[in-house]
Parts: C-alpha cells; sequence; structure tokens
C-alpha cells in the first residue's frame, strides 16, 4: 500500500484556514455579545417578543441579564404557538417576570387563533402610549383596571366587551387619546344604560371607526374623521375640530331613510369641514328605501367659507343623490374640486345622462372644477 504524502505547504495552508474562520467565528461571536446592553436592547425592540425572549438561550450573560426584559415594545400573536395553553403559559410568564423598572410603550395583543383571554396587568400600565388589541375579550370586571394616562393610540379589532358600559369607560380611561381605530367590535349586553358615555376626548386627532358600537357624539374634538355607517344613531354636540370626513354607508334598508337628515345634521354640526368624502354600497335594493331629495331651509355654515374639497363615490342612480350633489354645487362658495365616482354596474347610458345632468349643473363657485372618474 502505497503512502499518501502531503506536501508541508498544504498541510500549513490548511491549518492557517482553519486557524483564520475560528478566529473569525469568534470575532464575529465576540462582537455581539460585547456589544453594550442599551444597544442589544435596542436590536431585541425590532423582534417578536417571542423570538426577543428566545435570545436569552444565545449566552449566559444574555440568559442571565435578561436583556429582552426591558423591551418597550411588545407584540404577542398566538399564530406562533401550538395550542392557547402554550400562548397563555408563555403571556403569563412574561407579564409575571417583565422588568418592573423599565416602562412599556406599546403593547399589541393577536388571538385570532387560540384563547383570547388578556391578562389583566396589562390593563393598568401606565406607561403605555400604544395599545392594539385583536380577537380578545375585556369582561365585566376588567373596568376597574382600566388605567391609561399616556396612552394614544388606540387600536381596537374583532374585540368583545361583555358590557356595553365598559367601552365608554375603557375611551374615558384615556384622556390624552390621540388615535382611535375600531373595527368589527362586538357587545354580549347589547342594552346601552343612561350613563354610558365618554368623560373627554379633547386630544383626539383621528378617528376610524366601523359599526355603530361607538357613539359619533364621543368624537366630537376629532379632526379627521373616516366612519362606516350601518345605523344612525342621535347627533349631539358639535365637532368644532373636524377638517377632513369620509363617510362610508352600509346601511340597512330600514335605516338608509334616516340618511340624509342625520347627514344635513352633521354637516351643519361640522363648522370647519374642508374636505367631505362620501361612499355608497353598490345595493340595489337600498337604493328604494332613499326618500326623496329635499334642500334643507339652511346652509351649513362650511359650505359658505370652509368646504373645498368633495367626493361623491361608487354613485349607483340618478336619483336624490343626484340631486344632493347639486345641492352641494349651488351653495358651497369656495369648492375648487367636485370629483363624481359612477359605480361600474351603472350602465354606460345612465352614466352618460348624470355627467351631462351634473355638468349643466352652475356651481356657487367660480373656481369649482367638476371631474368624473
Amino acid at each position: 500500500m502505497g503512502l499518501l504524502l502531503i506536501p508541508m505547504s498544504l498541510s500549513l495552508s490548511s491549518s492557517v484556514v482553519t486557524t483564520k474562520m475560528s478566529r473569525r467565528q469568534r470575532l464575529r461571536k465576540d462582537r455581539l455579545t460585547s456589544l453594550p446592553d442599551e444597544i442589544l436592547e435596542h436590536i431585541l425592540s425590532y423582534l417578536p417578543t417571542k423570538d426577543s425572549v428566545a435570545t436569552s438561550f444565545l449566552s449566559k450573560r444574555w440568559k442571565s441579564r435578561s436583556l429582552w426584559r426591558s423591551q418597550l415594545n411588545l407584540d404577542f400573536d398566538d399564530k406562533t404557538f401550538q395550542d392557547s395553553f402554550s400562548f397563555r403559559l408563555f403571556l403569563h410568564y412574561f407579564v409575571t417576570n417583565g422588568d418592573n423598572t423599565q416602562p412599556i410603550h406599546s403593547f399589541q395583543l393577536n388571538c385570532s387563533s387560540h384563547g383570547n383571554v388578556i391578562p389583566t396587568s396589562i390593563l393598568s400600565i401606565k406607561t403605555l402610549s400604544v395599545l392594539k388589541l385583536k380577537s380578545v375579550t375585556l369582561n365585566e370586571d376588567d373596568p376597574c383596571c382600566f388605567d391609561f394616562p399616556s396612552l394614544k393610540v388606540l387600536h381596537l379589532e374583532s374585540v368583545t366587551f361583555t358590557c356595553y358600559n365598559n367601552i365608554s369607560i375603557l375611551l374615558s380611561a384615556c384622556p390624552i387619546l390621540e388615535e382611535l381605530e375600531t373595527k368589527d367590535l362586538n357587545v354580549e349586553e347589547l342594552e346601552s344604560p343612561a350613563g354610558a358615555d365618554v368623560l373627554s376626548l379633547s386630544n383626539l386627532v383621528s378617528a376610524d371607526i366601523s359599526g355603530d358600537i361607538i357613539r359619533p357624539h364621543w368624537l366630537h374634538n376629532v379632526h379627521h374623521l373616516r366612519i362606516k355607517m350601518q345605523w344612525f344613531d342621535c347627533l349631539d354636540g358639535m365637532f368644532h375640530n373636524l377638517i377632513h370626513m369620509e363617510l362610508i354607508f352600509d346601511c340597512t334598508y330600514h335605516s338608509q331613510r334616516f340618511k340624509w337628515g342625520w347627514l344635513i345634521k352633521l354637516l351643519q354640526n361640522s363648522p370647519k369641514l374642508q374636505t367631505m368624502i362620501i361612499e355608497e354600497y353598490d345595493d340595489t335594493i337600498h337604493n328604494y328605501a332613499d326618500q326623496e331629495w329635499k334642500d334643507p331651509e339652511f346652509v351649513p355654515e362650511c359650505f359658505l367659507s370652509h368646504l373645498t374639497t368633495c367626493s361623491l363615490r361608487n354613485y349607483t342612480s340618478p336619483n336624490c343623490r343626484m340631486q344632493f350633489a347639486k345641492y352641494i354645487m349651488q351653495n358651497s362658495r369656495v369648492l375648487s374640486t367636485m370629483t363624481i365616482q359612477i359605480a361600474k354596474s351603472v350602465k354606460s347610458s345612465t352614466k352618460i345622462q348624470m355627467c351631462k345632468e351634473l355638468s349643466l349643473c352652475p356651481t356657487n363657485s367660480a373656481t369649482c372644477k367638476l371631474l368624473f372618474i
């Protein structure tokens, strides 16, 4: 059997390469582990909370110092867990072992896959500035814990309240709230107590509301409002700060007949409104419930001095909606752009008729441009 000879130069070369690789690996590892705690905490803040906690197994130093506990933005999603038990266990462990000396600024909880229980301690974190909840239930006993003096952003999606009064209590516990988004809220006890009202949302800048759970007059200080209407509640109070409004009408057949009176009341109560966007759902059945349009005896103040942009979307038939469009054009003194979007379901002949009729309508503003899209 022949003897395999390895050239000395090749052997030394391989040894040098191996040594260099090991040094590089150690250097990379040392560079990461030698970073100051402040930088590591900043890096961890960009990770989902579950991944942030997992980094404690990277080294003894990370585990002993529990850098993940100082994470200021918490993001929990039960989709990454196999079952509800493991998710609840992890959530309880984090809340129990968190660093109480570090303020938590943001908390996001998504329970769309498993159990929807939220730890009571989360509802009283006074340092929170952002709170986002999805697919959770707030029980009847939870309101006593609501205390968010620093909260500026509140998003609620598919959140269930066991009692209607809990909604007003939650909002009242957010005195400096600036941004509110709600979608698909549910209330198990639909009866609304007489005292169910929000004390004040004086700092509210924007609101994006879907459904009829949130009462419009709770938002009386809002500047930008987007609301999807399914029912028309009474309008109490003025909207003195409202400058941008987007309304999406997805009303039932029976509530459709209250739409125009409610809309005129809202315009009357919004003296500084500058931009108005109204979108109609393309539902032929609902069109028959529209009452005949009658021009109000008054002209809203916003028409006289502030309304500059109006967009009417998804118009389906030349009925009272056309009369409403004419009313805006004939009474808005500073209107600069009037945009009409006719629904795709409208026949071409009807669409031509609608465009021609609106084009011939006189305008109160000399600078008004009529656009069809």
